[in-house]
């Protein structure tokens, strides 16, 4: 199912290189990365759900990749 608000919704699908790159600029900056995912892709959900924990001092995007 594909979201039709948020941040990349007007863009085509990135690519998982375009990903790698927005994980690389984000590692660059030393900021924490969180992966969140929901079973009910509504707009009006709000409630998503956490992967894991947070990520801290990556090294580089194949960990956030494998995740």
């Amino acid at each position: 199912m594909r979201l039709t608000q948020g941040t990349f919704s007007f863009l085509p699908d990135l690519t998982e290189e375009q990903i790698k790159k927005q994980i690389e600029y984000a590692i660059s900056n030393n900021w924490a990365i969180n992966i969140e995912y929901t079973e009910d892709p509504h707009p009006r959900n709000n409630y998503w759900e956490l992967w894991g924990l947070p990520l801290f001092d990556i090294p580089d995007p194949s960990t956030v990749m494998y995740e």
